[in-house]
């Protein structure tokens, strides 16, 4: 083992010890620590995800982190469409593809909001708000909120779970690397797609008028 090795393999001990004291405060700590992420989106999902699949064990710690960001999410939801209406509008109208993505949402509801939180190219915070802003029936938001954060919360479990054979086994971070490139890709690629077919759709409207 080289140095750089050593150094990788004595910081992950250290995390380690971290996620042994964390999973003393029991399965709440988990689920509140991924629900915080839907309001404050600049933390980072993935280490939340990444701290409780090595707290609590893979499965246990997937469903804290699906837990804590479904309610989060499904919050902000309800918050935008009660209370944040208004001030959330005129954010949204300020930025012509959130405007482009609030239409989309309005058009098609359960299928952008589904993409946008299994594909996270877009904060959470917004996804929601815009479904919100959107009127969505909570039937379709909650069932594209629970597929969605399903399907993304377990690849984020599956990275976090797997970060220590990744200093033993390098091959394998260069395969994930690839495999997140590729979805990365494919995923922008179909958002930006629907982004452009709305873009056209209200220029096409624009002229009509």
């Amino acid at each position: 083992m080289d140095i750089d090795t050593v150094a990788l393999t004595e910081q992950y001990e250290l995390v380690l010890e971290f996620v042994a004291r964390f999973a003393q405060y029991g399965p709440f700590a988990g689920i509140l620590l991924a629900m915080v992420e839907a309001f404050f989106p600049p933390l980072p999902l993935v280490v939340f995800v990444t701290i409780n699949v090595l707290a609590y064990g893979f499965w246990q710690g997937y469903l804290y982190s699906f837990i804590g960001t479904f309610i989060g999410s499904w919050l902000v939801f309800l918050i935008i469409r009660r209370f944040g209406h208004s001030r959330f509008s005129r954010l949204v109208h300020k930025s012509r593809r959130f405007d482009n993505l609030l239409h989309w949402i309005k058009e098609k509801g359960f299928v952008p909001i589904f993409i946008m939180l299994a594909f996270p190219f877009t904060p959470s915070i917004v996804v929601c708000g815009l479904a919100g802003l959107a009127d969505v029936k909570k039937d379709d938001y909650f069932f594209a909120l629970f597929f969605g954060k399903l399907i993304m919360v377990f690849s984020l479990s599956f990275i976090g779970y797997n970060v220590g054979s990744f200093i033993s086994k390098p091959y394998r971070s260069i395969l994930l690397i690839l495999l997140t490139i590729v979805v990365s890709f494919v995923g922008k690629r179909m958002i930006a797609w629907y982004e452009k077919k709305i873009e056209k759709k209200r220029s096409k409207k624009h002229r009509k008028v």
